[in-house]
């Protein structure tokens, strides 16, 4: 399943040390998925964030060990104040409410993508209330990910970028997250929900704005 905007780099420069690029990168990355991985399970203690949303506060519980690099990654968010008037800019009612293209705005922080992590057979099917980035290929996770907002979806947890990281507690999917806005639907193709694209241009919050006025936002997120 397809979460966020393919980008595609084409580089015409020939130069031998390009062909290496991506033998490094790969390498790179999965140095650092096996020293996460050993990390998250040396102290795989969960972390506990809550997000204020224009709906009320999710408290959600972060799990290192079922995604380590996935887990290091939304803290690094977190504790970066990254989510500020954040849009949930694709809700569908029993399928996901997906998150993290942002408007631009000053001084804002660039994300580079983060490995894949180990696949965990034992959590799907994917539970209401996990959270997992979204992808758009192997090893490209890096700001967008999702709520699960059912049970048992078909599909979800197949690609080896969905992996959850983390779970909203059960009393704030009843008080929260069940009454997230799902009436704009899904993005282009597949709908006329906000465009991820047209977040991300230089006029994004005022399309929203203009277009999608009852759309939820995430206010903030914290530990606690």
């Amino acid at each position: 399943m397809w979460h966020a905007p393919r980008t595609v780099v084409q580089n015409n420069k020939a130069n031998p040390e390009d062909d290496m690029k991506p033998f490094r990168r790969s390498l790179l990355l999965s140095t650092l998925a096996c020293l996460a991985f050993t990390l998250a399970h040396a102290d795989p203690k969960p972390v506990n964030v809550t997000c204020a949303t224009t709906r009320g506060d999710l408290d959600i519980t972060v799990q290192p060990a079922w995604s380590p690099l996935g887990a290091a990654r939304f803290l690094q968010m977190v504790d970066d104040g990254f989510f500020a008037d954040v849009p949930l800019f694709r809700c569908v009612n029993n399928f996901i409410c997906q998150f993290g293209a942002m408007p631009p705005h000053a001084n804002a922080k660039t994300y580079g993508t983060i490995a894949d992590d180990p696949r965990q057979p034992a959590l799907r099917p994917f539970k209401r209330g996990y959270l997992s980035f979204a992808g758009a290929g192997a090893n490209t996770r890096a700001t967008q990910m999702f709520l699960t907002l059912g049970d048992n979806i078909g599909g979800l947890g197949e690609q080896p970028w969905e992996t959850p990281f983390a779970q909203v507690t059960p009393a704030s999917i009843q008080a929260t997250m069940a009454h997230l806005n799902t009436g704009y639907g899904d993005m282009p193709p597949w709908g006329k929900g906000p465009d991820p694209q047209k977040i991300a241009a230089a006029d994004g919050a005022a399309y929203l704005k203009q277009n999608f006025p009852q759309l939820d936002y995430i206010k903030s997120c914290k530990r606690r």
